[in-house]
């Protein structure tokens, strides 16, 4: 229905190809990980390790058309991430670091802010949210 980057425009980074890629220098290739819709439709988000980077967007519920909306700095080389059930908190590991860092969704215009940083040790590669109620 529609794409878009979840890059900055003034990024640097370009399309790459499968890793690993032996005597290739990768430094600039764009790698995408993990993509997550919020609960309601509204928000998407993808990680990009390259740049340690969260990408936001918003989504026309009528056209899935996709609107960058920023890209927020986060954990080194981040891997996985989840939403909570509620669209409200966002969880995001990084594999090159030894923390998780846990931000607040804005449910008016989707930008991640920043709550906490957790330590978890090298290497957290998932996130899984367990809801209760």
């Amino acid at each position: 229905m529609s794409s878009a980057s979840a890059l900055p425009p003034d990024s640097k980074l370009v399309p790459g190809a499968p890793r690993p890629s032996p005597g290739r220098n990768t430094d600039n290739d764009i790698w995408a990980s993990d993509l997550h819709l919020t609960p309601n439709g509204r928000f998407l988000y993808a990680a990009e390790r390259t740049s340690s980077s969260i990408g936001a967007f918003s989504v026309d519920a009528a056209t899935g058309k996709l609107t960058y909306l920023s890209s927020t700095p986060t954990e080194r080389q981040p891997r996985g991430f989840r939403i909570d059930p509620k669209g409200r908190y966002m969880v995001l590991s990084g594999e090159k670091s030894d923390t998780i860092s846990v931000y607040e969704i804005d449910g008016a215009s989707g930008a991640p802010k920043l709550l906490q940083k957790y330590t978890t040790g090298k290497g957290s590669n998932w996130v899984e949210i367990v809801d209760f109620d």
